[in-house]
């Protein structure tokens, strides 16, 4: 734990000031996109669903620049990118920006969604807008719900397949719009779920049966007090343990994602046993043309998404227990003092009436997360840095004959030294 803590120490030393940077630059934008949103939702329920996306694309570009400026002071990445961790030009810079973003998506929004924050940007949106409708019944309030949403999620995967397959006859800025079909639809699809989810907890909620089950809990809880000691403990327990434990290893799994399709030329696995592929690649012969031809969009998507995943997930399991119970000790005492920091700096203020606490409110939990965010996000590139060069390890000595073990070539790949793709 002390080594962790001491390549804690010299990647914010190295990296601190542009991962500050890249975290208020990705506040300020989703901020700004969720006030410009509240005046135009009255007038249309179509505007969340397109406008309220960008404001989380705004949050994961961010994260992906801190990730990415983080590198620079990780020796496993530098080791296996041969220290090319800078950007030689724009267009390299935007070509691996975007290919990354891509692959980021689906499992940052998902996360997102699953800790509750894409209900809360909804909310966030919804209260603003309701301001501009003059209490008339617009609703504003019932983002993600209807018909409107199929509608939304449809159009938008179309038209993100249909760029992905003419865009090489298009202009390279049409990535951008790439990028934001595929984080409309998935965000969208994301809030569906999430409505269609919190209207079937709220019918379960009214059964009999779950009446019965919650009337028992209170006369067990009633009846001894070490018994509702112990169902109150578990109550807590169970979020608590989900939050510390899953939340830093869904997060590292983020971060594996994005330094796994940065680093695309030079760590490289199989991912699908050879005779599954085998397999499919046999079905896919039997095809009917036209959706043999569409084949190979889904590859190109396995590729892209789900080859990054597999990967990142075998080298945190590869990392060990011991690893990993220290990224979660050492991520819940940084949630520790983000909480006790926030609650130091309200008393530190003082009381004060609602108007006050209304304008100081968002400023004061900005100040905390301007410092806890960027050391988190430098605790994961330390940990992800310690599975990436734990698989290089495995995989050099599983696979190099011992005459040349100096070398470092994973079986399936190209040179592990040879430098990132960019």
């Amino acid at each position: 734990m002390v080594q962790s803590l001491r390549d804690l120490g010299r990647v914010l030393g190295a990296t601190w000031p542009a991962l500050l940077a890249w975290y208020l630059a990705g506040t300020l934008v989703h901020s700004t996109v969720i006030a410009i949103a509240a005046p135009i939702g009255p007038q249309s329920a179509l505007a969340a669903l397109l406008l309220v996306p960008i404001a989380v694309l705004a949050k994961l570009v961010s994260y992906v620049g801190m990730f990415l400026a983080a590198r620079r002071a990780m020796r496993g990445y530098r080791q296996l990118a041969d220290g090319d961790v800078e950007f030689v030009s724009l267009r390299d810079a935007v070509g691996e920006f975007g290919r990354v973003l891509v692959a980021s998506i689906l499992p940052f929004f998902t996360l997102y969604a699953l800790v509750g924050l894409v209900a809360e940007d909804l909310s966030a949106y919804a209260r603003s807008a309701f301001r501009y409708s003059l209490g008339s019944e617009t609703g504003v309030l019932e983002v993600g719900d209807g018909p409107l949403v199929v509608v939304v999620i449809v159009v938008a995967f179309a038209g993100r397949m249909l760029l992905k397959t003419f865009g090489h006859r298009l202009p390279r800025w049409v990535a951008i719009i790439e990028i934001y079909l595929e984080a409309t639809w998935i965000f969208v699809a994301l809030s569906g779920i999430n409505a269609v989810f919190g209207t079937i907890v709220d019918w379960l909620a009214n059964r009999q049966v779950v009446q019965w089950v919650t009337d028992g809990r209170e006369l067990l809880r009633g009846l001894w007090e070490p018994v509702r000691i112990v169902i109150d403990g578990i109550d807590w327990l169970l979020p608590t343990t989900a939050q510390l434990l899953l939340l830093p290893l869904a997060w590292l799994l983020v971060a594996g994602v994005i330094y796994t399709q940065s680093l695309a030329n030079s760590v490289h696995q199989r991912t699908i046993p050879r005779r599954l592929e085998a397999t499919l690649r046999l079905r896919v012969l039997h095809l009917p043309t036209p959706l043999r031809r569409q084949a190979r969009l889904f590859a190109e998507e396995w590729h892209d998404v789900g080859s990054p995943l597999v990967l990142s997930g075998r080298m945190i399991l590869g990392a060990g227990a011991q690893r990993i119970a220290m990224l979660v000790v050492i991520s819940g005492l940084l949630f520790a003092v983000g909480n006790w920091g926030t609650r130091a700096l309200y008393l530190l203020i003082g009381p004060h009436d609602s108007l006050f606490w209304f304008t100081i409110d968002p400023l004061a939990s900005l100040a905390t997360a301007a410092i806890i965010e960027p050391v988190r996000i430098a605790l994961l590139a330390v940990f992800f840095d310690l599975c990436l060069r734990g698989w290089t390890s495995r995989t050099t000595t599983m696979h190099v004959p011992v005459a040349d073990r100096g070398a470092v070539t994973p079986r399936e790949g190209r040179s592990a030294g040879s430098s990132a793709h960019r």
